[in-house]
């Protein structure tokens, strides 16, 4: 059996909730293009069908992404970690718990817009099931394009955003475990986590070298909305900074 030789770096993306890794894919062929081994996991419970969240905890989506970063761990020196809305706070665990060459916070999902989500506890047990948002972006066209071929549930387990907003909870403590040279970014628009999020991720990390990046024109679903080859650049010229 030939041995795969080692790379110098890889990457490891995280998805949110309750999304498809492709939601984050558009990061793919920048990945390609530089070289670098990546994985992007789908999360436990998300791109098969909505039910597949029922009794997913928050540790499952941990744990996933832990076997990702190990896998390429053992064949790279260095791992880079980036995270979108949820996958931002598995990102952050992931980080905390491995040595990472750097961390890349993509709207992290540390605070929420929608004004039910701090009642989530007591609705949980009563409405089983909450149907999504309809998908919002800046880019016209590329919304269209988004609603022929979705990219996240249209419902999901309400039970399992309660686990999303425990997490969500949980991970300001763990970010100052984090000591990687880390890259924040959020849009202003976002409708989904607020910017207050992407501020106190950056209040909350513990790097000495951390920075905060703001994009104006995009909504939630950065990687797939008109500013995305932008965000994309900006993601790899991060990752490969020496």
């Amino acid at each position: 059996m030939v041995a795969t030789p080692m790379s110098e770096l890889a990457v490891l993306v995280c998805h949110g909730f309750p999304a498809m890794p492709k939601t984050v894919g558009h990061l793919k062929p920048y990945l390609e293009r530089a070289g670098l081994p990546h994985e992007i996991p789908a999360l436990r419970g998300h791109a098969t069908v909505y039910t597949d969240l029922i009794g997913v905890q928050w540790q499952d989506w941990v744990t996933d992404a832990l076997s990702a970063y190990d896998r390429l761990a053992a064949q790279s020196a260095r791992v880079a970690v980036v995270g979108h809305s949820m996958g931002g706070l598995v990102a952050s665990h992931v980080a905390a718990a491995r040595p990472v060459d750097s961390l890349t916070l993509v709207a992290p999902a540390l605070k929420f817009s929608h004004l039910l989500a701090p009642l989530v506890g007591i609705l949980a047990p009563i409405i089983k099931v909450w149907k999504s948002a309809p998908p919002v972006l800046w880019d016209a066209l590329l919304l269209e394009q988004l609603k022929k071929d979705p990219a996240t549930y249209d419902r999901f387990p309400t039970a399992a955003f309660a686990q999303l907003w425990a997490f969500s909870k949980l991970t300001p403590d763990v970010l100052t475990r984090v000591t990687a040279r880390a890259l924040v970014i959020h849009s202003l628009r976002d409708e989904v986590i607020p910017p207050a999020a992407a501020d106190l991720a950056l209040e909350r990390l513990g790097s000495k070298d951390k920075r905060l990046q703001w994009f104006t024109n995009s909504r939630h679903e950065m990687f797939c909305d008109g500013e995305r080859d932008a965000l994309c650049e900006l993601i790899l010229e991060f990752i490969l900074k020496p």
